[in-house]
């Protein structure tokens, strides 16, 4: 079985077994294509599905008062979108295709169906919820506390860290389908401003800017600009996923017993 962009994910994380393979893979069973600019969802709709990037990049969003828009985050190939939105109705956000993309949406009720069937599944996805929310914490930092230097700079290496969790060979060149009416609408800029930075490092030999290419020429120099710690990008995990694959062992053997008669549910 070819693995898709959600396993390639998950398998960042922890080895999966084939029947953990299945399950994910059949999150991406209904496949749809996206053109660019396609908007997915918009704030107000109903809140029923979730999305895995299979191919494409896409960004949520907010509209504000004023006609001006926030882009909240830059979602990459393998990323699930929509776990904030978990507990709510209505979409808090909207969503909207920045490249030609296939995305696979599946209901909340069937997330429900993976957590019930994969101890371990359930683990990473809520790893996977905590990150997107340290994601989101270092985006107002970003947004609030960083020069336009810093903040171009760091966005640039973050999306290289994330791209690697799918197995992206990117050798520090990365295609970013973002304009830069889009890159100042995330980072909090203008687009002028935007094009001005973008001068600055290519003028300082950190990066190098084609067509919508940006090589990372210094990686290191990068990072002294930026201040980059990737440690909101660098889980640690291993014990809990131990934890769930010792339990998930347990239940088959038992057949399937419920995890609190088996005394599974109590810390090690």
């Amino acid at each position: 079985m070819e693995k898709s962009c959600i396993i390639k994910h998950f398998e960042h994380y922890s080895p999966l077994t084939e029947d953990d393979k299945l399950l994910l893979d059949s999150l991406e069973k209904s496949p749809r294509e996206y053109r660019k600019n396609t908007s997915v969802w918009t704030q107000g709709e109903p809140s029923n599905h979730f999305y895995t990037v299979s191919k494409g990049w896409v960004y949520s969003y907010r509209n504000m008062e004023d006609g001006s828009r926030q882009i909240l985050d830059v979602y990459v190939p393998g990323d699930v979108v929509g776990l904030r939105e978990f507990a709510f109705n209505k979409r808090i956000t909207g969503l909207t295709v920045m490249s030609d993309a296939v995305l696979c949406a599946f209901p909340k009720t069937r997330l429900t169906e993976v957590f019930a069937e994969s101890l371990l599944l359930c683990s990473i996805f809520f790893m996977i919820s905590a990150t997107d929310q340290a994601i989101l914490l270092e985006r107002l930092v970003n947004l609030g506390r960083r020069s336009a230097r810093q903040k171009l700079a760091h966005f640039l290496l973050e999306i290289s860290k994330r791209l690697q969790k799918t197995n992206v060979i990117i050798n520090n060149h990365l295609t970013l389908p973002l304009t830069q009416t889009l890159l100042a609408d995330a980072l909090g800029l203008s687009a002028v401003h935007v094009n001005r930075v973008f001068k600055e490092l290519r003028e300082e030999n950190l990066i190098e800017q084609t067509n919508g290419h940006v090589q990372l020429l210094d990686v290191e120099g990068l990072r002294e600009v930026a201040g980059f710690d990737a440690g909101y990008l660098e889980e640690n995990i291993e014990a809990m996923l131990q934890q769930a694959r010792q339990m998930q062992r347990k239940i088959n053997g038992a057949g399937g017993a419920d995890p609190a008669d088996l005394g599974i549910l109590e810390t090690s």
